[in-house]
């Protein structure tokens, strides 16, 4: 009988040291962004506050840019994998007229994303409104960009349901993650009121109509 290998301890020693390592700089980052602004901290400030070398720092991200992504890489890869395990069959069967599409399983996913940016508003402000904001929107659209390629290209290889996409890939994912990003930039001028659960169903109304036409489920 074949038998998994069992990761040693001092394996997992160097796993929890490198989440320590990281969570330390994260909140060292956090800490500064609330005392004097994202634009004003340097690297050399968060590895002080951290009680961390620079070159620790830079053993796990390249500038503070991806320090402060860190987090939102994390949960796009966490929803690139729910959304690529729902089946295209509630895509092609689904219609405005027949249901609301926040009853269906993708509705989880896109929630989480807008109940993310509601726990973590002061990030996407940053990320889309501080002086930094275009250079850092334009990797967080890359990001984006990547994660709708990746589950697209998983759907091409292994989903049940036929499909040819009416446009390209790279097209449907820029468009998704401009709509995205400005649907949270337009959510941040309301002050956050509209909740995070109809602001998905909001953002779903716009977004699928258009999404079962490229895929070809008229």
């Amino acid at each position: 009988m074949d038998q998994k290998p069992i990761e040693s301890d001092d394996h997992q020693k160097v796993d929890r040291r490198v989440q320590r390592t990281r969570l330390a700089l994260r909140d060292a980052l956090f800490e500064l962004i609330d005392e004097k602004g994202y634009d004003a901290v340097s690297v050399d400030e968060i590895t002080r506050r951290a009680n961390l070398g620079r070159a620790t720092f830079y053993l796990h991200f390249k500038d503070k840019d991806d320090l402060l992504l860190n987090e939102f890489n994390a949960v796009t890869a966490d929803r690139v994998k729910v959304l690529s395990e729902i089946p295209l069959s509630f895509l092609k069967t689904a219609t405005e007229n027949e249901q609301d599409l926040a009853g269906t399983a993708a509705a989880t996913p896109l929630e989480l994303v807008f109940q993310h940016a509601a726990e973590n508003a002061d990030l996407y402000r940053i990320l889309l409104r501080g002086q930094s904001s275009q250079r850092l929107s334009q990797r967080v659209r890359e990001m984006v960009k990547k994660a709708v390629d990746d589950i697209i290209q998983h759907k091409q290889k292994n989903d049940p349901t036929p499909f040819e996409l009416e446009i390209p890939t790279g097209l449907l994912a820029a468009y998704f993650s401009g709509a995205l990003l400005s649907t949270i930039d337009w959510w941040l001028d309301q002050d956050e009121k509209i909740p995070p659960e109809e602001l998905a169903r909001k953002y779903q109304h716009l977004f699928f109509p258009g999404v079962r036409k490229v895929f070809g489920f008229k």
